[in-house]
C-alpha cells in the first residue's frame, strides 16, 4: 500500500500511478488468478445471500400485511 500521503520525506510528484502499476506488475499470475477467483466467489456469495434475504423480507412483509394497499379515504369537498 502506498502511504506517500503520510510520509513527509517523500517528494509529492505525479509518479504515484506509475508506482501503483509497478506494484501490480510484481504480482505473480498465480496470485492474480487466486485473487480473481476469490473476488468472483465473494461476489457470488453476496448475491446469493442478498437474494435469500430479499425473499425472506418479502415473505415477512406479506405475513404482516405490509404489502397490501392501504385504504383510501374520499376527500370531503366543502362547498
Amino acid at each position: 500500500m502506498n502511504n506517500s500521503f503520510f510520509d513527509p520525506n517523500q517528494n509529492h510528484s505525479n509518479n504515484n500511478q506509475d508506482i501503483d502499476r509497478e506494484e501490480l506488475a510484481k504480482i505473480s499470475p498465480q496470485k492474480r488468478r487466486e485473487f480473481t477467483k476469490l473476488f468472483v466467489i465473494l461476489i457470488t456469495v453476496g448475491l446469493v445471500i442478498g437474494t435469500i434475504v430479499s425473499f425472506a423480507l418479502i415473505k415477512v412483509m406479506t405475513k404482516f400485511g405490509l404489502t397490501e394497499k392501504t385504504p383510501q379515504f374520499e376527500r370531503i369537498q366543502g362547498n
